[in-house]
């Protein structure tokens, strides 16, 4: 395997020069002809060589991992006519012809998470920050490397980054092939499995992370009660929060969520797949079946769904009732006597 890291600090520049070749021809020689390279091979006269040579160098590390063409042109986003020539020009064996396949694990990377991951190898990010960043292992991180051909590197010279940092992170290199088709086509629903999602990377469209305000975000509150009230269980709405809005929560984030809300659910029926039609008609039955009003609480000022089959208060919520606001209960209550009397 040839490792990424083993030509990092070599010029990309050869030492052998035309005038050195032609010094050996005679007047009754051939006259030598160099090659002609591709315009697409050619260095910009802007670029001094860095966005070209970390190109091929990645292109060397994974094809000597023994990436085919279409690997190699889906994670760096060349065109496939491009991978040739760039291996052929660096006298590579000519990668494999082989289709890309469609990912089999339960949490499989997006083209966007590969990307991110070699800007932050070659940067000498430490892998617990890029593992933090993709939410993934170490140890999976580690892995994905191995199999990106990427090399081992100096532990002295790693260092620590905050995931905002890391998630901002510009790549190396300029991909100029449009892999949307490709993510369609690889990652569309299958057999009736909830799909992975092919829209862009939620790290990517969303860099640093959003906050929500429990019942004082319109746009959010209403999306999470519609999930809610579809039954998708919480795992599903956490995925599609995130995908959506880049709100990152985890399942008991999303169940607290759902409570305080005091949105109503089934756990007779509920469902682990998303799909648009279905959440859009079973949070209308279900809403309608309940008689459930969107209320503002007059103590805590936020939203909360009160049901007419479950009754309540309906000016204040729930959670206005717990022991965490006993003290201003009370202050209330005492306010109300003094007024009356």
């Amino acid at each position: 395997m040839l490792a990424v890291h083993t030509f990092a600090d070599r010029s990309p520049i050869s030492i052998v020069s035309v005038e050195t070749v032609l010094a050996g021809c005679s007047e009754e020689s051939p006259v030598f002809v160099p090659p002609k390279w591709s315009r697409r091979l050619m260095r910009p006269a802007g670029d001094p060589g860095g966005h070209v040579a970390t190109l091929d160098l990645l292109l060397s590390g994974m094809a000597g991992a023994g990436h085919g063409v279409a690997a190699l042109s889906f994670y760096l986003g060349l065109d496939e006519e491009e991978v040739r020539e760039r291996a052929a020009s660096l006298g590579l064996p000519e990668p494999a012809e082989k289709p890309l396949r469609r990912p089999a694990s339960a949490k499989p990377w997006s083209v966007w998470d590969v990307r991110l991951l070699i800007a932050l190898w070659l940067d000498n990010v430490s892998a617990a920050s890029i593992a933090a960043t993709l939410g993934r292992s170490q140890s999976s991180v580690h892995g994905k490397r191995r199999w990106l051909g990427l090399g081992v590197r100096d532990r002295k010279r790693l260092t620590e980054r905050p995931v905002v940092e890391c998630r901002a992170t510009a790549l190396p290199w300029k991909p100029t092939f449009d892999v949307g088709a490709i993510v369609a086509r690889l990652f569309s629903p299958t057999h009736g499995r909830l799909p992975v999602i092919p829209e862009m990377d939620p790290r990517v469209r969303f860099p640093v992370d959003v906050k929500w305000v429990l019942g004082r975000d319109k746009d959010k509150d209403e999306r999470f009660s519609i999930l809610g009230f579809a039954g998708l269980k919480a795992a599903a709405i956490a995925e599609r929060m995130l995908v959506e809005f880049g709100v990152r929560l985890t399942e008991s984030a999303v169940n607290n969520r759902i409570s305080r809300l005091q949105i109503v659910r089934d756990r007779r029926d509920m469902i682990s797949e998303y799909d648009e039609g279905a959440v859009e008609r079973r949070a209308a039955e279900a809403m309608k079946r309940l008689g459930a009003t969107l209320r503002t609480c007059s103590e805590l000022n936020r939203s909360f769904w009160w049901c007419k089959a479950k009754g309540g208060n309906r000016s204040t919520c729930r959670e206005f009732g717990t022991k965490k606001f006993q003290a201003r209960k009370a202050e209330r209550s005492c306010c109300e006597v003094t007024a009356l009397a």
